[in-house]
């Protein structure tokens, strides 16, 4: 079963699944004592993917941490997004379930049915915005607080006993925040300004690794450093940027500011970043399929800019504190856009867009590219003068 599949699955059987639970939740929970935040000993956070929801909503498991510091907190998700989670310290524990692998089906749902209702949590708070299961798996849980997204048409609202209603209007690293502030986080980005995003975790051999990465590539300390991440997962094609335009772009930063241009990626992005690199006339230096997620975060840190699609390494860039460029299309910026103070997202807005909007659920399959066509190469170097490099 393929992401997709389960996508249909969850909301066919999920949905009249999460209305019956709910209506019959409604007729007994009148006879049940009011949850007790002041008791909360275990807490279970759910965010399953993907990469880059997981780096957005760090702010917000810190946020759960400091209003719950003595509690015992664990975090479920899936194993892909294990990079970003491994030696986070807001977290006492973390429980995978790879539901596209070795527990796919329904022994592995039932499975994790059973090991979550053993733990006992007392408050499941639910960062997913649309998969059923997963409310289904609070409900049964046992958990006398469950705290999740009211959103229309999926059936979860019922089985919440403290619902959100979801702001579709503000970035999601301010969406999430909304769950910390229901169960007694205190923060106000009007009073306090915008929540510190959160560095992934690296370690000292992440980042000997990097250091000598950029010594093997005569790359120093004073040298004036572009990251450029041309890649996004394959079943986001629709977000990506010309290679033609990435190679100019390239060469241009490299001609006019006497710039280092490093580009990132995954092992399967290698193909995509030597073509590009065989469509310029400078030479970067690639460092793709060469370094893990946690090399990467330190790389973009040691950075003076990134520029780059709308994916999860994009997000780890604004995290590290780097200056961000990112470039929008199928998506809208004023949710998905680089989080802080002087990034900037280049963004067209057609009439069609966005035609990507996941707390529904819905991932753009548009084959022609217009939105990504819009944005010249032009419009990036604009961008990057305004910075003052």
């Amino acid at each position: 079963m393929n992401a997709d599949t389960l996508k249909k699955v969850d909301n066919i059987i999920g949905t009249p699944l999460c209305t019956l639970f709910g209506f019959l939740d409604t007729l007994v929970c009148r006879f049940r004592n009011k949850p007790d935040f002041s008791q909360v000993e275990r807490i279970l956070i759910i965010k399953t993917v993907a990469i880059g929801d997981i780096v957005v909503a760090l702010p917000t498991i810190k946020a759960i941490r400091e209003t719950y510091p003595n509690a015992h907190i664990a975090f479920l998700a899936t194993p892909r997004v294990k990079e970003v989670l491994r030696g986070c310290p807001y977290l006492d524990e973390v429980i995978y379930y790879d539901v596209l692998g070795k527990e796919r089906g329904i022994k592995g749902i039932f499975s994790l049915f059973r090991r979550i209702r053993q733990k006992r949590f007392d408050m499941i708070i639910e960062l997913e915005h649309y998969y059923r299961f997963t409310t289904l798996l609070s409900y049964f849980s046992g958990a006398a607080i469950r705290v999740g997204f009211d959103l229309p048409g999926q059936g979860r609202r019922l089985l919440f006993t403290h619902k959100v209603k979801y702001p579709v209007q503000k970035h999601e690293v301010e969406a999430f925040l909304e769950l910390a502030k229901a169960v007694g986080f205190d923060w106000d980005p009007a009073r306090n300004g915008m929540i510190p995003m959160i560095p992934l975790f690296t370690s000292p051999e992440d980042k000997r690794i990097v250091r000598e990465f950029l010594l093997k590539n005569d790359i120093k300390n004073d040298d004036l450093v572009i990251v450029i991440h041309p890649a996004t997962s394959p079943v986001a094609k629709s977000r990506r940027w010309m290679n033609n335009r990435f190679a100019k772009l390239a060469d241009e930063l490299k001609q006019k500011y006497n710039a280092k241009i490093i580009f990132t990626g995954s092992p399967d992005d290698t193909e995509l970043v030597n073509d590009i690199a065989g469509k310029m006339k400078t030479t970067p230096v690639i460092a793709a399929g060469k370094i893990s997620l946690k090399q990467f975060a330190y790389l973009a840190a040691k950075s003076k800019l990134f520029i780059g699609v709308d994916t999860g390494t994009l997000h780890i860039a604004a995290a590290a504190g780097t200056r961000v460029i990112g470039l929008y299309g199928p998506n809208t910026p004023e949710k998905w856009g680089p989080y802080g103070a002087g990034n900037i997202a280049i963004y067209k807005a057609l009439p069609c867009s966005p035609c990507t909007k996941q707390y529904m659920g819905i991932v753009s399959r548009c084959k022609k590219d217009d939105c990504m066509r819009a944005i010249t190469v032009d419009d990036v170097i604009k961008e990057v003068d305004a910075i003052g490099l």
